[in-house]
C-alpha cells in the first residue's frame, strides 16, 4: 500500500532582529530612505507616499499603514504584528525573512513583489493582489485570502495551511508542488495546467472535478488519501 505524503516541510529563515534597537519613531517616510533596526508601536503612516524605502531589522505593533503608496518598498528581516496594510500599492515589493501576525491585508497590491522566507500568519487579505509575483519559499497558515489574486505568481513550493481560497485567481500561476491541503477552494480560478504538481486532498478534488461538470461515484473503501496532481 502506498503511504500517502505527509504535509510539506517548509523550513522558513526567521528575520534576524537585533538584541538592541536603535529608534522607536519612523516618522514621514523619506523616498530612498533606509531605516534601521527600529521597534515600532502604534506608528501612523497612512496614506504617505514615498519610493524605493528600505526598512531592516525592523519590530513593528500596530502600524497604521494603509493607503500607503511605496513602489519598490525595500522589508528585510522584518516582524509586523496587528498591522493594516490595507489597500496599500507596494508594488514590486521586496520582502526577505519577514513575518507578517494577525495583520489586516485586505486590498494590498503587491504586484510583481519578491518574497523570500516570508512567513503569513492569521492575517485578513481578501482582496490583495500578488499577481506576477515570486515566492521564495513562503507560507500562508489561516489567512483569509478569498477574492486574492494571485495570476501569473509563481507559487511553487508554497504552503497554504487552513486557508480561505474561496474565488482566489490563480490563472497562469505556478503551483508545482504548492501544498492547498485542508484548504477552502470553493471557485477557485485554476486550471488543469496550473494544477499540475500540486498537493490537494481528496475532498478537493472531487471539488475540482464536480466543478468541471464531471459526475465522480467512488466504490466504497476505495476514497482516500491525498492527491499529487502531474
Amino acid at each position: 500500500m502506498q503511504t500517502p505524503p505527509q504535509r510539506a516541510r517548509l523550513l522558513l529563515k526567521p528575520p534576524q532582529l537585533p538584541k538592541k534597537f536603535l529608534g522607536r519613531v519612523l516618522g514621514h517616510l523619506e523616498s530612498y530612505g533606509r531605516y534601521e533596526q527600529l521597534s515600532l508601536a502604534h506608528e501612523h503612516l497612512e496614506m504617505q507616499v514615498a519610493e524605493r524605502v528600505s526598512l531592516d531589522q525592523m519590530l513593528g505593533k500596530q502600524i497604521h499603514a494603509r493607503e500607503t503608496e511605496l513602489p519598490h518598498v525595500r522589508l528585510v528581516d522584518c516582524r509586523l504584528l496587528e498591522c493594516d496594510l490595507g489597500q496599500a500599492r507596494w508594488f514590486q515589493a521586496d520582502f526577505a525573512r519577514v513575518e507578517l501576525l494577525g495583520c489586516w491585508l485586505t486590498g494590498l497590491q503587491a504586484i510583481e513583489a519578491r518574497l523570500q522566507d516570508v512567513l503569513i500568519r492569521d492575517c485578513q487579505a481578501a482582496l490583495a493582489q500578488f499577481r506576477f509575483a515570486t515566492f521564495k519559499g513562503a507560507r500562508f497558515e489561516q489567512c483569509d485570502l478569498s477574492d486574492a489574486d494571485f495570476q501569473g505568481a509563481d507559487l511553487s513550493g508554497v504552503v497554504f495551511l487552513n486557508c480561505n481560497l474561496s474565488r482566489a485567481e490563480m490563472s497562469g500561476a505556478k503551483l508545482t508542488g504548492a501544498d492547498l491541503r485542508g484548504c477552502e477552494i470553493n471557485g477557485l480560478h485554476a486550471g488543469w495546467p496550473e494544477l499540475q504538481g500540486t498537493l490537494i486532498d481528496p475532498s478537493q478534488a472531487l471539488a475540482l472535478v464536480r466543478a468541471s461538470g464531471v459526475l465522480v461515484d467512488f466504490p466504497e473503501g476505495q476514497a482516500g488519501g491525498e492527491i499529487l496532481f502531474s
